[in-house]
């Protein structure tokens, strides 16, 4: 039921946009295209995007879809209902760009992106993402950067040096062990981790060789039997064994009261990424002095993982060149940019905004040179962006079967089965890297069938 007032909505909505999109301008013989775009971000930023779009091409009509709603996965399942009621929009962010080329949602961009003089600024080690048996299906619109919060004032408290900004994994082992020794009796824990995943296996290997990507992704297969990844995954089974992470027991979390411990400053360290960039100014209220440290290195240096979001062209659009404008213009695009950074300085002027969360995939010097002045409104955020250009991207959004397999890791109960000490790393690595590359190579070969 809930599912067929959906298609009802949208295609009530594809009646409105057929009736705001007339074929003159005005009566004056000049026919408007229209489009339509939607995605899960700042809407009101999106209206401003979009009226700049407008004024620059204006036999253009743009409609920001506000109907398809949820984030992540949910707005994925909205946009497959617009598919079906035939109402999806010309240009839509997408979280899984797979799902969207399975089923259809998705136009091909190459030559679009081949002719665009803005792609090649584009950073290198972004540049292939998205693209299959060499074309191209959506395109890289920010990188967020994977990094870590640092409670400066507990770790003071503690008397615990500060760690430098270009510090090693052996370090911050080292350091989430002494804080967790000495803040046991205050219920302070060393690591909140990301997503509930310490996320080493991801990103330790590639902290110690330069061509090593993204979980051992080297362009063609992962590399789980890596001596990197399985000692990754050993250390992570070691610190959750040992109470290092914050784990907290029931009694514990009735007498901390309501509220999250890491924004009460019960946790010396934050694995997360600079979408959540908010929180230092929510914990500054709350008396705490928090820092965005760059993740730590590894022999090989630091390698920032960052976290890419992307922008596609619908498959329905009548007018795939316009809407390719469209979609360079909200996503990566120098124009679109430009626009941003207009509102970005006015909100900070203002005091609407303190901080940015999401960074440029295209090396623009004057954009990068309008972003600079954000840079310091969090300690360690400047260093952050320094080693951008190392950044090793994620596969989550594009790589086809990657997912798949972690599902089927649940379905096999690998995770209770690796908790209760049953499986070791070294035992399981060779059959989860014969399982995800089968996976990923079934998943390729399956997009076009």
């Amino acid at each position: 039921m809930k599912k067929l007032m959906m298609l009802a909505l949208l295609i009530v909505s594809a009646f409105a946009l057929v009736a705001c999109g007339g074929d003159d301008n005005g009566g004056g013989g000049v026919r408007n295209i229209t489009l339509s775009y939607a995605d899960w971000g700042d809407q009101e930023l999106n209206q401003r995007l979009i009226d700049a779009f407008m004024e620059e091409h204006p036999h253009i009509d743009v409609v920001l879809r506000r109907d398809i709603t949820g984030a992540g996965g949910q707005f994925t399942e909205n946009l497959l209902n617009a598919q079906a009621a035939g109402v999806l929009p010309d240009v839509f962010a997408i979280d899984n760009v797979p799902v969207g080329l399975s089923n259809g949602l998705i136009l091909d961009i190459t030559d679009f992106w081949d002719n665009d003089p803005d792609t090649q600024y584009v950073y290198p080690n972004i540049q292939d993402t998205a693209v299959y048996n060499g074309r191209r299906f959506a395109m890289p619109s920010f990188q967020f950067i994977n990094g870590v919060f640092v409670n400066i004032t507990l770790l003071e408290r503690y008397n615990i040096p500060i760690p430098d900004k270009d510090w090693t994994i052996d370090e911050f082992v080292a350091l989430a062990e002494e804080v967790r020794r000495v803040g046991q009796n205050d219920m302070v824990y060393a690591i909140e981790p990301w997503f509930g995943d310490l996320n080493f296996t991801q990103i330790w290997p590639t902290l110690a060789d330069a061509d090593v990507g993204y979980n051992t992704w080297d362009g063609e297969q992962f590399n789980f039997t890596s001596p990197e990844w399985i000692r990754a995954y050993e250390v992570q089974l070691d610190l959750w064994s040992r109470g290092i992470p914050s784990s907290f027991t029931e009694a514990e979390l009735a007498e901390i009261g309501e509220g999250w411990p890491w924004l009460l400053g019960y946790v010396a360290m934050n694995l997360d990424a600079t979408w959540m960039l908010w929180m230092v100014e929510e914990m500054a209220n709350n008396g705490f002095e928090v820092g965005f440290w760059p993740y730590p290195g590894g022999a090989a240096g630091q390698f920032p993982p960052t976290v890419l979001d992307f922008t596609v062209v619908s498959s329905q659009t009548q007018h795939p060149e316009e809407a390719y404008l469209l979609a360079s213009w909200m996503s990566f695009g120098r124009q679109g940019w430009d626009v941003r950074m207009d509102v970005l300085e006015e909100r900070l002027a203002s005091g609407e905004m303190s901080v940015v969360d999401r960074f440029p995939v295209a090396d623009y010097p004057e954009i990068w040179g309008r972003l600079d002045p954000f840079l310091d409104l969090v300690e360690g955020l400047r260093e952050n962006v320094n080693l951008l250009e190392f950044s090793k991207p994620d596969v989550d959004k594009w790589l086809a079967g990657n997912n798949d397999f972690w599902e089927w890791t649940v379905n096999q109960e690998f995770p209770q089965r690796i908790a209760d000490g049953l499986i070791s790393p070294a035992e399981f690595a060779s059959e989860w890297e014969t399982r995800i590359n089968q996976f990923v190579q079934e998943a390729l070969d399956g997009l076009f069938d």
